[in-house]
């Protein structure tokens, strides 16, 4: 019988995917146990009961948590079936994303989740359909993007659930030298590797550090996302290969890392006003010169 689930991304980190079950499917209320630790953004109506639970009612103003195994049953709403994107993690990232509001997740690490659901903000929602969106259309995604926004719609959708963003407690000199460091150690490895394909967890184990740490201390640090920072140190190295025209910009964008021409034509875009192509027409040493200095890393 066909798989229910289509997978759009498969990493060390997690997986991503769209789930379909029609109203008419023999597995329709139970589908099995659930593979992973999974947060689901359901698309249409349905009742989802957890093992000796209280059914919720699953659409999309609800995100729905499962542990490793968490067996429950389905109950239809909509005509429509069950269609719903989901996000599985990596046990260690989904209990690093607790700690701070749930400090006793490392005396339960087999089920970090203690809920079953929490509220989808329309800001959490809009996100994970972006990337769910923008994974169905891509060969090759950028990996930095979609592995920081993966732990970012993770750790929105758990502060979702307690309600609010508890502040991170005072942190000492010590901590703040550390972080310090971090950041700078992130910024020298990419300020010299930005060509290659480096992905967010390898990015991490070069820093002796996870990958969710990474990003929110780099962030923290920098005031920027590390695909933003990469992308940036991409965009100050193509500009002269851009007007030089000694490659074409196909494998320019390859060259630099980049996942393919499109990417790196939108992110130029964005940062310089022009795509590359008219860039390339209209350059000039004085002009590419003025425009170097549009962003600073």
């Amino acid at each position: 019988m066909e798989s229910l689930d289509r997978f759009l991304y498969d990493g060390r980190m997690g997986r991503i995917g769209r789930f379909y079950c029609p109203p008419w499917h023999p597995h329709f209320s139970d589908s099995g146990p659930i593979h992973g630790y999974v947060i689901v953004f359901p698309r249409t109506s349905v009742t989802i009961t957890h093992d000796g639970q209280l059914p919720i009612i699953g659409n999309p103003n609800v995100v729905m948590f499962y542990n490793q195994g968490q067996r429950y049953t389905r109950g239809l709403l909509s005509d429509k079936g069950d269609i719903c994107d989901w996000f599985g993690f990596a046990p260690q990232l989904v209990i690093e994303a607790l700690r701070p509001l749930d400090p006793r997740v490392d005396d339960r690490w087999e089920r970090p989740f203690t809920f079953s659901h929490g509220p989808s903000t329309s800001q959490l929602y809009l996100q994970q359909r972006l990337l769910v969106e923008a994974l169905s259309q891509e060969n090759k995604p950028d990996l930095f993007y979609v592995e920081e926004k993966m732990l970012a719609i993770l750790q929105e959708a758990i502060q979702a659930h307690f309600g609010r963003e508890r502040p991170l407690p005072h942190t000492s000199t010590a901590t703040q030298k550390s972080h310090r460091d971090l950041a700078a150690g992130a910024k020298t490895i990419l300020s010299t590797r930005f060509a290659e394909s480096l992905s967010l967890e390898r990015l991490a184990q070069m820093l002796y550090t996870s990958p969710y740490h990474l990003c929110r201390v780099f962030r923290q640090e920098s005031g920027q996302t590390i695909h933003d920072y990469l992308n940036q140190l991409r965009l100050h190295a193509s500009l002269e290969p851009v007007a030089a025209r000694d490659a074409s910009l196909t494998e320019l964008s390859l060259a630099l890392g980049f996942a393919n021409p499109s990417h790196f034509t939108a992110a130029f875009r964005r940062a310089f006003g022009v795509p590359p192509s008219q860039l390339r027409q209209k350059a000039s040493s004085a002009l590419l010169h003025q425009m170097s200095k549009i962003l600073t890393v």
